[in-house]
């Protein structure tokens, strides 16, 4: 009975030592695999650049510029995907897009004034064929004149093109009190009858509006959709 009782006891010393054992080395391998991956990450944060952090507006008053791509005379540029041409000034610089314009309506045009804080932006979206376009002009021009009752805007008009497209919409331009986001902006909104809505906004903070008032609008002005 003793020696059966002693047996027992060795097997069960026996057990846990092999498992202790065990627990053991899948520790240590854990920790070699471990230490492995760690290693692996770090090679391979080595071999990839760190990303170039990207500005919106490069060309604000507010950073500093050393970039060249300034106009040194004024530029008309043809907007072949949508058919309408724009002149931006000299002393601008293309920031973002293709100045002839994108089949990807998430990538905007935009121009900045270095050492100002004026910029101009075009963007536009293409509606469902049913979209009651014209009734959109005839609304937002309503409720633009409603907002300039109230102080949102200096200025609301109807601003339509007589070109084959048929271009129809209204143009806006916002109070310093009321601007959107601290910019003023001189606002063109406008369909053509493929239903594509086009947004062409000139814009800047307020403390720069007054001196560069009549260049934002000839940029708007100078916007014209092939007949």
């Amino acid at each position: 009975m003793k020696k059966t009782a002693r047996t027992l006891s060795m097997t069960v010393l026996i057990g846990l030592s092999v498992l202790l054992i065990a627990s053991l080395a899948l520790a240590q391998w854990g920790a070699i695999q471990s230490g492995a991956d760690a290693l692996r990450r770090a090679q391979e944060a080595q071999k990839k650049p760190e990303p170039t952090p990207t500005k919106a507006y490069e060309g604000s008053a507010s950073m500093s510029d050393t970039r060249t791509g300034v106009s040194t005379a004024p530029v008309t540029y043809q907007c072949k995907i949508r058919n309408f041409s724009y002149t931006i000034p000299a002393g601008w610089r293309l920031e973002r897009g293709n100045p002839a314009g994108s089949t990807d309506e998430r990538e905007n045009i935009i121009f900045m004034k270095p050492g100002t804080t004026c910029g101009f932006t075009i963007a536009w979206h293409q509606y469902v064929p049913s979209f009651p376009r014209k009734a959109n002009v005839d609304a937002s021009y309503k409720q633009a004149m409603e907002e300039k009752a109230i102080g949102k805007y200096i200025s609301v008009k109807r601003r339509d093109q007589n070109s084959k497209q048929g271009i129809i919409g209204w143009e806006t331009i916002e109070t310093a009190e009321k601007g959107s986001g601290g910019f003023q902006r001189i606002q063109w909104n406008c369909w053509d009858p493929q239903n594509y809505m086009y947004t062409f906004m000139a814009h800047c903070e307020p403390k720069d509006f007054n001196a560069n008032r009549a260049e934002l609008q000839r940029i708007i002005d100078s916007i014209r959709f092939q007949r």
